[in-house]
């Protein structure tokens, strides 16, 4: 069951490389083989549609007699039959599957070889990984066929995989109100939060910029309060938690550290939690996690 829904990620990157699935990269780089480049596309893009209609006689029709599928966990499946059963295993458990996809570039080792690679982001059901990918097709017979698929974890973080947050969101917490809007900012190489906390006696306001470091590659995030509090960190991910380490230096001098933990609940809500608070080394403790839901029009 296992090998079978990551078969099912590895398979998903000829789903979406023709640009079928939602965020495929149409002004990827331009081969220098247009036509071949083209019929390529069109193969996957038909593998694609039989793919997305759960029809596995017609997925195995774009696949080499001896293709081979190469998943980031379990065996690795050889042969268009041993890959038509898993498809049609996994069909039959009807999951409901969306797929994101990059393209790097695509090549030509040869007059009748092209290897096409790209990164990946797979969500099954609720559950979401980003991979990157490499695919190679071989023309038989004058038609072009895929014939090879690798697929291998991603283990940097990626900033689109949470442009779910993008939109407006709201929580409430006794007497205080938190709300944050987040949007793409540039060219979508940051996203910014906009929040506001508005207490009983006291209204706390700034903006955050979460994004790549251009110098290590690592995600960050800077804090701008409006008060004139400045502040940054670092962003890692643990599957679906995402996990802000900041330290914040506040007007009055003092110095804010602490560990928030962002974890999805599906796309409308998420919990935040702040843990191992220290001002100036003093230590504050936990909070106890936060609900935050979508604000929907």
């Amino acid at each position: 069951m296992k090998k079978t829904w990551t078969i099912l990620s590895t398979v998903a990157a000829l789903a979406v490389v023709a640009g079928l699935m939602t965020g495929a990269d149409k002004t990827a780089e331009p081969a220098e083989r247009p036509d071949d480049t083209k019929a390529i596309r069109t193969a996957i893009e038909g593998f694609a549609g039989a793919f997305q209609k759960g029809d596995a006689n017609a997925a195995a029709a774009f696949l080499t007699t001896g293709a081979e599928l190469i998943p980031d966990e379990g065996e690795p499946l050889r042969g268009k039959d041993a890959i038509h059963k898993a498809l049609t295993e996994h069909f039959a458990k009807k999951k409901a599957t969306k797929f994101e996809l990059e393209f790097e570039s695509i090549r030509f080792p040869s007059k009748d070889t092209a290897i096409q690679e790209g990164n990946l982001k797979v969500t099954v059901d609720k559950d979401s990984s980003s991979k990157r990918f490499s695919i190679m097709a071989v023309r038989e017979e004058g038609k072009w066929m895929l014939a090879f698929i690798k697929e291998w974890p991603d283990e940097e973080e990626d900033l689109k995989d949470l442009d779910w947050l993008i939109g407006t969101w709201s929580a409430k917490r006794g007497e205080s109100e938190v709300k944050t809007k987040y949007e793409w900012f540039g060219n979508k190489t940051f996203i910014k939060a906009e929040f506001a906390i508005e207490g009983k006696e006291k209204k706390i306001s700034g903006m955050q910029l979460i994004g790549l470091d251009p110098e290590t590659g690592d995600m960050k995030v800077w804090i701008f309060e409006a008060e004139g509090g400045v502040g940054e960190g670092t962003v890692e991910r643990e599957g679906n938690n995402w996990i802000f380490e900041t330290s914040t230096k506040l007007t009055d001098g003092s110095t804010l550290e602490a560990k928030n933990i962002l974890v999805q609940v599906n796309k409308d809500t998420f919990t935040w939690q702040p843990v191992n608070l220290m001002i100036d080394g003093v230590q504050y403790g936990n909070q106890p996690p936060v609900k935050i839901t979508r604000v929907k029009k």
